[in-house]
């Protein structure tokens, strides 16, 4: 006897089954189509928010791809659950749900491919494994119910935000699994073959109806519960559009059409081409977003596949210390207020500018967001808005913008002071070298070490570090000016674009092809955002500039330690814009860790409990190294406290914001026992 089952024993009239299955298939086309109508009232992408570069997504939904998404890396982001089993016990319970639904949908097909086909696909062994198969996933996928219901009803979640929604979608799947159990144990309790014991849930639950129900009883259980369990399911399709199910398709293809071009990099305005896609008069043109349909369609796209998770806001550090901002929020205002009125404005309205005036443009949301999301871009497309279009900023940024308008700086000093930092060590300026004989490389100086005097002391060793390995370098001078970040993170762009453009051609003119920073926020604009402006330049950091050195450096030849010869344990935080923003993070342990353990044999490294992409903002970036929220904790106070919780005496950065923000928090904690230092400062001991 040839292990196998009938379809549809004991089921009259199944073709009803199709026309429940053709209602739920309109709502759920219907839904979809809605979501459509929804994103296509934003702008065409690639359109007046690109300049040099698309980011590949097409002008229209549906068109085209992005080269940092594709069909390949989405479905390996999926099928491998990578970023969702970041935190492990919520990504193991999606896992079980996950994993379960993607198990039964496939048997399903199986089922519905022997049917319409007359495929003879579920005979025999096969037949054994798959009904072992399934009553397995089934099971994973119940358990994953029941731990997904306990987390989210019977423990305390901060960040996970309960609605009405997701009890339903819970109830709905649990319900479809036990009445699919309950249909097969009533089925293999009146037929009993002889190979039961491969659907061994199923068996089992055959052993309590015969008890309970017996077999005269168990024939109507079974048709009943086969109806049942057939709307629910049609239920469920129909419902998915309307419900956070929508992620299974929005998350997907999110991922699939994320923007090409650095992680780092924000997308330009195109204010030579006001209007021209639009079909709108320049005076009628909206720079930035005010509302939702001021962002593209693709950004619209990118809000519907938040599923609620709240990791965003369990990693954001202004939400952290008590401000107001909410990643979360804000993606769920603008998909609130699309749904409402795509045309209403969002600050203001439901959100407060102080949300969007809270970020620190540190990533640490999308480096926690499963789905893809990119809060950062609207965050800074609201501040465009704000700014560019209504002229409201935060009366620091304001002082800021005109410094670096006046000055070329933000701190507002004169251009002619920016060689002082170098007086006496004999550095190269490129106005002095000549634009004929090319340079090696350019020590982009940045204006924090240039003018900062904490931060002339890290230039001035890194100058030093070069002439001592016998680098030929050159810096600008005065020629350099601000690279434009904090402009473009507060949200003028045009200002940016300015500064940008003046820059390149100043590169340009004197053939530089290679550059070395100190700063990170100058090593991601330089690096990420000039080739929009066909400002092509490699640009290195110093820590990984000096990294080339190591096996040199880790021989003594670093000079002096920098405070004493004693035991010294060095904990090391990652600035933002190195780590999350451009994926550095081994060269600065590797300095730390390598060069210093035979030049200092008893120090000791100790990583901070937030270290790497999941580390702790200082508070200094999207411009809060000019202005101050006082709001809620001090960001740089809070991260202070976690390098003391590591009982370091050397606090390690490798940015000059981090630098400023870490030792005003050390000073504010009144601790006289640590340093904060530059790795550059530990490596040459000065």
């Amino acid at each position: 006897m040839t292990p196998t089952r009938e379809i549809f024993w004991n089921v009259v009239h199944h073709q009803w089954m199709y026309a429940l299955f053709a209602l739920s298939l309109v709502f759920f086309l219907y839904g979809l189509y809605h979501r459509y109508l929804l994103w296509s009232k934003g702008r065409p992408v690639g359109a007046t928010l690109a300049v040099a570069q698309d980011d590949g997504a097409g002008t229209r939904p549906g068109q085209g791809q992005s080269a940092r998404g594709g069909p390949l890396q989405a479905l390996w982001l999926i099928l491998s659950h990578k970023e969702i089993l970041s935190e492990r016990w919520p990504g193991v319970i999606h896992g079980l749900i996950f994993f379960g639904f993607l198990a039964l949908f496939i048997g399903t097909c199986l089922v519905a491919v022997q049917v319409h086909l007359h495929w003879p696909i579920l005979y025999g062994r096969f037949y054994l494994y798959y009904s072992l198969t399934l009553d397995l996933f089934g099971g994973l996928m119940l358990l994953g119910i029941l731990l997904a219901s306990y987390r989210r009803y019977l423990t305390r979640q901060i960040y996970l935000k309960n609605r009405v929604d997701d009890a339903i979608i819970l109830g709905l799947l649990f319900l479809i699994l036990v009445t699919g159990f309950l249909i097969e144990g009533s089925r293999i309790a009146f037929l009993n073959p002889p190979w039961e014991t491969c659907s061994p849930i199923g068996y089992m639950i055959a052993g309590v109806l015969e008890t309970l129900v017996g077999e005269s009883g168990l024939k109507g259980l079974h048709r009943d519960l086969w109806w049942f369990h057939l709307c629910l399911a049609m239920s469920f399709i129909a419902y998915i559009p309307y419900s956070k199910l929508l992620h299974l398709f929005t998350t997907p293809l999110n991922l699939f059409l994320r923007p090409a071009g650095p992680r780092g990099a924000l997308t330009p305005i195109d204010f030579e081409g006001v209007g021209a896609t639009r079909r709108v008069a320049p005076t009628e043109e909206v720079f930035g977003a005010i509302s939702p349909k001021d962002f593209t369609w693709r950004q619209l796209l990118d809000v519907d596949a938040c599923m609620r998770c709240g990791r965003c806001d369990a990693y954001c550090p202004a939400t952290l210390s008590q401000k107001p901002l909410s990643p979360q929020k804000v993606i769920l205002d603008i998909r609130g207020q699309l749904e409402r009125d795509a045309s209403a404005p969002l600050m203001g309205g439901r959100i407060d500018p102080a949300e969007v005036w809270s970020c620190t443009a540190c990533l640490a949301c999308q480096e926690a967001c499963p789905a893809g999301i990119e809060h950062l871009q609207k965050i800074v497309d609201l501040r465009r808005g704000h700014g560019l279009m209504l002229g409201k900023y935060p009366p620091e940024i304001i002082r800021t913008i005109k410094n670096i308008e006046t000055s070329g700086n933000p701190y507002g000093f004169s251009q002619e002071k920016r060689e002082d930092w170098g007086e006496g060590l004999g550095i190269k300026v490129l106005r002095n070298v000549g634009a004929r004989r090319a340079v090696p490389l350019l020590f982009w100086v940045g204006c924090a070490g240039a003018f900062d005097e904490r931060n002339q002391r890290v230039v001035r060793a890194f100058a030093g570090f070069l002439q001592r390995v016998g680098v030929d370098f050159a810096i600008l001078g005065r020629e350099e000016r601000c690279n434009g970040d904090p402009l473009r993170r507060v949200g003028n762009e045009f200002g940016f674009q300015s500064l940008a453009r003046e820059n390149i051609e100043t590169l340009k003119r004197y053939n530089v092809k290679e550059i070395v920073t100190c700063c990170p926020h100058c090593l991601n604009t330089l690096r990420n955002e000039y080739p929009q402006f066909g400002g092509g330049f490699q640009v290195w950091h110093h820590t990984q500039f000096m990294e080339r050195f190591l096996p040199h450096l880790a021989v003594g030849a670093t000079g002096r330690s920098p405070l004493h010869q004693g035991k010294e344990i060095i904990t090391y935080h990652d600035p933002c814009y190195l780590g999350r923003h451009n994926g550095i993070y081994d060269a600065p342990r590797n300095l730390l860790v390598g060069a210093t353990r035979r030049v200092a044999p008893a120090w000791g490294f100790k990583e901070m409990e937030k270290n790497r992409n999941k580390g702790f903002c200082c508070g200094g970036g999207g411009g809060h190294m000019w202005m101050e929220l006082r709001l809620g904790q001090n960001i740089n106070e809070m991260r202070t406290e976690q390098a003391l919780d590591t009982g370091a005496n050397i606090i390690a950065t490798a940015c000059p914001f981090c630098l400023t923000m870490l030792t005003n928090g050390v000073k504010a904690k009144n601790v006289d026992t640590i340093e904060v230092m530059d790795i550059v400062e530990i490596i040459t001991g000065r």
